[in-house]
C-alpha cells in the first residue's frame, strides 16, 4: 500500500481536504497533515515535519498552495518517491513589495462569498463549499494569516527543488486566479529533472472541487513514472 502525504494550503488545516482524501484510491494510504499554528518560517516547517511525520523513499508527497514551497524542502531534505504540486509556486508569486500592506489588519477581515467563488472555489462551486472556506478561514488567527502571507511573499526554493531527485507532478487548475501560469513555468525551469504536468479544468482549490479528477492525474502519473 502506497503511503500518501498531503500538506494543506494557507488554511493550515485538513477541513478542506476530506473529500479529496475519501476520493483516494483504495489501495492508497493517505496522511492528510495540518499545519503547526505556531509562527514557523518555511525552513523551520520543514525541520518540524522532518522529525515528526518520518518520511521516507516509499512516500508520495502532495502540496497544496502554500504547503509547495515546504513539500520542496521536504522532499530534498529527507527524499520521496515523487513529489505532486498542486496550484503552487517554488519562487513568491506575488511581489514582495506587498509586505508592506498591512495584512494582519487586511486578514481581520472575512471574505465575501464573491470572493471566494472567484479566487477560490469558481462560479460552480456548491454554496456548503463556499461556507466551509469561510468558515475555515474565520478559524485562523489574524496574526497567523498575515505571517504565512509574509513568507509567501519572500520564498525562493528553487535551489532546493534542483537538488529534487525524485519523479515530479503538477498539477494545475486551468481556471486558477491566485496563482499565475508564471510559477508553473518558474518550477519547471528550476527542476533538474523534467516535471510532469497535469491541466484541469478548475480554480485555486481544485483538490475540493475536483478530486476524482485529481487523483486520477495523480494515479496515471505514479503508475508511468514510480514502480510500485
Amino acid at each position: 500500500m502506497r503511503r500518501i502525504v498531503v500538506l494543506p494550503g494557507m488554511h493550515g488545516t485538513t477541513n478542506l481536504l476530506e473529500d479529496f482524501a475519501a476520493a483516494a484510491p483504495s489501495d492508497d494510504r493517505v496522511e492528510l497533515v495540518a499545519l503547526p499554528t505556531q509562527r514557523l518560517d518555511y525552513p523551520a516547517l520543514a525541520s518540524h515535519f522532518a522529525t515528526t511525520l518520518r518520511l521516507g523513499p516509499d512516500t508520495v508527497l502532495v502540496a497544496e498552495s502554500f504547503s509547495g514551497p515546504l513539500a520542496i524542502l521536504l522532499a530534498e531534505r529527507v527524499g520521496a518517491a515523487a513529489l505532486i504540486l498542486c496550484n503552487t509556486f517554488a519562487r513568491a508569486p506575488y511581489p514582495s513589495q506587498l509586505r508592506a500592506f498591512p495584512l494582519s489588519l487586511l486578514a481581520r477581515i472575512p471574505p465575501p462569498p464573491a470572493l471566494v467563488r472567484h479566487f477560490s472555489v469558481g462560479p460552480h462551486a456548491p454554496a456548503q463549499l463556499i461556507r466551509q472556506v469561510r468558515a475555515t478561514i474565520a478559524a485562523i488567527p489574524s496574526w497567523l494569516l498575515a505571517f504565512r502571507t509574509r513568507c509567501v511573499l519572500t520564498v525562493d526554493v528553487t535551489a532546493e527543488l534542483a537538488r529534487c531527485a525524485m519523479p515530479i507532478l503538477y498539477v494545475r487548475g486551468t481556471d486558477d486566479r491566485l496563482v499565475r501560469n508564471k510559477s508553473v513555468d518558474e518550477i519547471v525551469a528550476a527542476a533538474s529533472a523534467p516535471v510532469s504536468v497535469a491541466r484541469i479544468p478548475g480554480p485555486h482549490l481544485i483538490l475540493s472541487t475536483s478530486p476524482r479528477e485529481v487523483w486520477q492525474s495523480i494515479s496515471d502519473f505514479l503508475a508511468r513514472e514510480v514502480s510500485s
